[in-house]
């Protein structure tokens, strides 16, 4: 009777799953400052488009309701009235602190906006007219980018 000379040596074994375990490890170890990197970084992304997204809501459902309300008003009521002046002084209020605290800076100093130009900046004397124009560009340009966004993110 022979004895097999082949049966695994239990020490050898042991080496062997030591010494994949330490490979591991100094892998996990090199890449795990990239790994975080990237985990902060997707991290940094959801939160803000959370944050985006929470006050975009706010934003939204407060003109939306504000304009809603304003509209069930009959034209001529003085309600009506007095919450679209209202908020047209609000904006000229906000546009003229706005230019107070900011410098003007012009890159073509010589330009001359013609009269059915609209205005580079709304001012305190803009007309509420012109402001709504411009804000509903303004808005309208917005929208836009915010679709173009969600068709590319979609595609």
């Amino acid at each position: 009777m022979t004895t097999s000379s082949h049966t695994p040596k239990p020490f050898s074994m042991m080496a062997d799953a030591l010494e994949s375990a330490a490979d591991t490890f100094e892998q996990a170890a090199a890449n795990a400052p990239e790994s975080a990197r990237r985990a902060a970084r997707v991290t940094k992304r959801a939160l803000g488009m959370g944050v985006f997204k929470a006050f975009y809501g706010i934003s939204y459902g407060l003109v939306y309701s504000g304009v809603f309300i304003t509209e069930l008003f009959p034209e001529q009521s003085t309600v009506r009235r007095a919450l679209t002046e209202g908020a047209e002084a609000a904006i000229d209020a906000r546009h003229k602190a706005n230019n107070k605290s900011k410098p003007k800076l012009s890159f073509d100093a010589g330009h001359e906006h013609d009269a059915h130009d609209e205005p580079a900046e709304v001012t305190a004397q803009t007309p509420a007219r012109t402001a709504r124009k411009v804000a509903k560009k303004r808005a309208d340009k917005f929208d836009a980018a915010v679709k173009g966004a969600k068709s590319k993110k979609s595609a």
